[in-house]
């Protein structure tokens, strides 16, 4: 299970956590990057990333460029229809910055459920928790 490491036990409850930005991160969309233009719901898409707590995940510039060619490739898939040969691929590349509810469980990132983002005692309402066990070891002790 995660966090039942000898690692994991020396670090205690230090829970690294995820905060959604105030302002969103990264660059905008390049205009001359494709054939085409962007289409608005890959362009909202991408603005929704950029204001998302997975948006802190990338901190360099390789990074974002990664996250700009990841969208470019969604693109070009909706408007070429090239969903069984581009989907693996986007799908891979969104696997890798949380785009789904596994991809998040695979990065060990938890999202908590709208009632958790309640104000509470800490003053974390809004964060993605990093450390699964120690999450639910909190929302058990509260009830």
């Amino acid at each position: 299970m995660a966090g039942n490491s000898r690692g994991a036990q020396k670090r205690g409850n230090d829970v690294p956590v995820l905060r959604k930005p105030g302002e969103p991160l990264g660059p905008e969309l390049p205009e001359n990057l494709l054939k085409h233009d962007w289409l608005p719901w890959v362009r909202q898409q991408y603005e929704l990333f950029r204001s998302s707590p997975q948006a802190a995940l990338l901190r360099t510039d390789v990074m974002w460029t990664f996250a700009v060619v990841a969208f470019a490739e969604l693109n070009e898939m909706f408007v070429t229809g090239r969903f069984g040969s581009m989907g693996p691929e986007v799908r891979q590349m969104f696997a890798q910055v949380g785009w789904s509810p596994l991809s998040l469980r695979a990065l060990k990132i938890d999202v908590p459920e709208p009632d958790d983002l309640a104000a509470g005692d800490d003053g974390a309402a809004g964060n993605v928790v990093v450390d699964f066990e120690a999450f639910r070891k909190r929302m058990e002790a509260a009830g």
